[in-house]
């Protein structure tokens, strides 16, 4: 073999294949409440994920909400756009609020509720071509809360007064995982105290 053949083989087994870029990065959270300890003490960052891949390879090593679920454990998981911390505290959620499905202690879909979730954030699948600005912008993370007494999975808006932009995301999460028109969803802002006397903004789809 010459070594120009030899050095042509050689590159080619090098080749490296480019990893699938996400369109924002994303941080994965685990939450084990501990009475012995402060909230944000029990709060652990896991990784953050720039890539398909890396998502994917985090996703498939962490326990399945229905696996914790079946270890009786209270924790959580928290899916948020890098840079934001999952507290209604952070600047980005504090004028915020949450739309919040309740879930079966039982219920068998849960794992698929919340990777549907999870790949409707990756994806941009909360924006349209026809929004006048993509309400992606507006979503800041997610949760799934594993508790004996029944589970939540939670999406979390930096939005929390315009009730045409919440609504919209509302429906366009029960469209993307799925829920029959029978199943509702409720919408509560973080921090209902920032409205002041009024009564705060609450909405169901």
């Amino acid at each position: 073999m010459t070594s120009t053949a030899a050095n042509t083989r050689e590159s080619s087994n090098d080749t490296i294949v480019p990893k699938s870029p996400l369109e924002c990065s994303w941080t994965f959270w685990y939450l084990k409440p501990d009475k012995r300890t402060s909230w944000e003490q029990s709060l652990i960052k896991l990784i953050d994920v720039g890539f398909v891949e890396d998502f994917w390879a985090t996703f498939n090593h962490l326990a399945t909400p229905a696996k914790l679920a079946s270890m009786r454990t209270n924790s959580d998981y928290f899916f948020f756009k890098k840079g934001i911390r999952p507290m209604w505290e952070d600047k980005a959620n504090e004028r915020g609020g949450r739309w919040l499905l309740m879930c079966a202690n039982q219920d068998n879909k849960l794992d698929d509720l919340w990777l549907e979730t999870l790949l409707g954030m990756i994806g941009d699948c909360f924006s349209s071509d026809s929004d006048s600005q993509p309400l992606s912008h507006f979503v800041t993370g997610c949760n799934v809360s594993i508790r004996n007494r029944g589970h939540k999975i939670a999406l979390w808006l930096s939005e929390g007064q315009n009730e045409t932009v919440i609504r919209e995301i509302g429906r366009r999460w029960k469209s993307m995982i799925n829920l029959s028109s029978d199943v509702h969803i409720q919408f509560d802002l973080h921090n209902e105290s920032a409205s002041g006397p009024s009564k705060p903004a609450r909405y169901e789809a």
